[in-house]
């Protein structure tokens, strides 16, 4: 079974730091690298960071790479994390998750992290070895965890009780040193990264689910109509446009607009790593850290900034061209309305009964999407009538 340590770093303690048993283990006087991670459980970059580059990075050189992971959604790893950012002045425009700091350098991102890190390491490993960041606070805590692991500490999360949230560490740190995270947990070593299946379901929500229901049933709607349409034109949809059909009017560019503004928001989410605002129905951010919200790499978001680009160029072109021009970009804006309903369709869907949970702003797109789909298809006008010439 394939290591998770992300799903690891989510299940095992409240207090989101990550600090294996055999974080200290003795390496028989080889060189080790030790680095701190700040993450986040809803940041896609800290999936893609940590399942893609450390943890094949720890498979590969075991206790030798030990990497301490700190939960910045927790309170005290929050706390930590301000520490380290006034330690070494991260600017404002570097802010964010996930953040690795090695040999006290600074790593952000999760372009940054994989150019950078390996070679770091191989250095670090190649001469003396580097010890931990010099964050204040890290050493005491660190000086708290048993130099041993135990066979029992090395179980997988799922057989091992966490302690309680409001748990106390036996030993305290040092009174001058700053608040940081208390709770010992797992660190990315070969031996010690629990092997788990799955990640934690979202929790329920039967409004969010219901209202993408609903939503689904109207886009399956929308596009049985407008299939109805494309028959009754019998095949023939050039010259199907009228000249004051309600995709002539400017509603279509000013939801192109709204729909510019959701996809660059979560555009935004992707790129940076930030936590997306979900308001009271759904969860986004469960959303946009799924496998699903890329595709070939590609955020979904980005593409959806592409689509409503385009959905607004052909439409200048349908309403202030000739009137051949005029109608091909009427073709042209039903074929892209319709695939991106088609796809709000499937991304739905894999919310209702993959993901099991909802994103609100993916929501809000898929109803763009279905409006300016009927708009266009109410432009076009049903086949002419055939008439019979008299005996």
């Amino acid at each position: 079974m394939r290591k998770s340590l992300f799903l690891a770093m989510l299940a095992i303690f409240a207090a989101g730091l990550m600090l294996a048993p055999g974080a200290i283990a003795q390496t028989d006087d080889q060189p080790v690298v030790r680095a701190v991670l700040f993450f986040s459980p809803t940041c896609p970059h800290c999936h893609e960071v940590i399942n893609k580059l450390l943890i094949p990075m720890v498979d590969k050189y075991g206790d030798r790479l030990q990497i301490l992971a700190i939960n910045i959604t927790e309170e005290q790893g929050q706390q930590f994390y301000q520490v380290a950012v006034e330690h070494y002045s991260i600017p404002p425009n570097r802010l964010g998750v996930p953040t690795l700091i090695v040999n006290d350098e600074v790593l952000v991102g999760s372009g940054e992290i994989p150019d950078k890190f390996p070679q770091i390491v191989e250095d670090g490993l190649a001469g003396a070895g580097i010890d931990w960041p010099g964050i204040p606070g890290l050493a005491g805590m660190v000086a708290q965890v048993p130099a041993e692991p135990t066979a029992e500490s090395a179980q997988p999360a799922a057989e091992n009780a966490a302690p309680p949230a409001n748990s106390q560490p036996t030993t305290a740190p040092p009174t001058d040193a700053p608040p940081a995270p208390t709770a010992p947990g797992v660190t990315l070593s070969e031996n010690s990264v629990p092997e788990m299946a799955a990640a934690e379901s979202p929790a329920p929500d039967p409004v969010g689910i219901s209202l993408a229901g609903l939503v689904l049933g109207v886009m399956l709607a929308a596009l049985a109509f407008a299939a109805l349409i494309i028959i009754r034109r019998g095949g023939d949809l050039l010259h199907a446009g009228q000249a004051g059909g309600p995709a002539r009017g400017w509603l279509i560019p000013l939801l192109g607009l709204a729909g510019l503004g959701v996809a660059g928001y979560l555009a935004y989410v992707e790129i940076t790593g930030a936590t997306a605002v979900c308001g009271p129905v759904g969860n986004c951010n469960a959303v946009q850290s799924s496998p699903y919200a890329t595709i070939l790499g590609i955020p979904i978001a980005v593409l959806g900034l592409a689509n409503y680009a385009a959905i607004i160029g052909l439409w200048f072109g349908y309403r202030y061209a000739n009137n051949s021009l005029a109608d091909w970009s009427l073709l042209a804006l039903l074929a892209i309305t319709a695939a991106g309903t088609l796809f709000s369709v499937y991304l739905t869907a894999l919310e209702i009964f993959v993901i099991h949970a909802v994103c609100a702003w993916c929501i809000s797109s898929a109803i763009i999407t279905t409006a300016m789909l009927l708009l266009v298809v109410m432009s076009i006008r049903p086949a002419p009538a055939r008439r019979t010439m008299p005996a």
